[in-house]
């Protein structure tokens, strides 16, 4: 698997002084989860969402990119999604596949937090969650 290290492409510009300058890219990194059960959470990610781990500790599937760290006390995970007038996830990524992925999901027990659901605006929209309540919303 590529890191996100390798995928950091460098442009070069001329400034005003007309001197090439190296441009760097911001590229996207993890979202940190902090969860109560670094084993069963890798397991759940990888069996029932079909991601991948790697010798870094990152959890990634396409777009969805994490790194996981085990709390010392379970009550300290707080998903932001639980928190009243607080988002309705807790991780958006973008899908243009979403009835494929629901089926996929729903296929190996995934917890369904809602169904797809359309907008006025054509926003489509599921979201599953994990087996600390965080919410993923896969929507397009």
């Amino acid at each position: 698997m590529k890191s996100n290290k390798e995928n950091v492409s460098e442009e070069k510009a001329e400034n005003i002084t007309g001197k090439q300058e190296v441009m760097r890219k911001i590229i996207t990194g993890p979202t940190i989860l902090l969860v109560s059960n670094l084993t069963e959470s890798r397991r759940y990610y990888n069996e029932v969402l079909g991601c991948e781990h790697d010798d870094c500790g990152h959890t990634s599937r396409e777009g969805l990119f994490l790194l996981m760290y085990e709390a010392n006390n379970a009550a300290d995970v707080k998903p932001i999604s639980s928190i009243p007038g607080g988002p309705p996830w807790d991780i958006l990524v973008y899908t243009n596949s979403h009835d494929e992925l629901l089926e996929e999901f729903k296929a190996k027990k995934a917890i369904i937090h809602t169904e797809i659901k359309v907008s006025d605006s054509g926003w489509k929209e599921f979201i599953i969650q994990d087996l600390d309540g965080y919410k993923i919303g896969f929507g397009g």
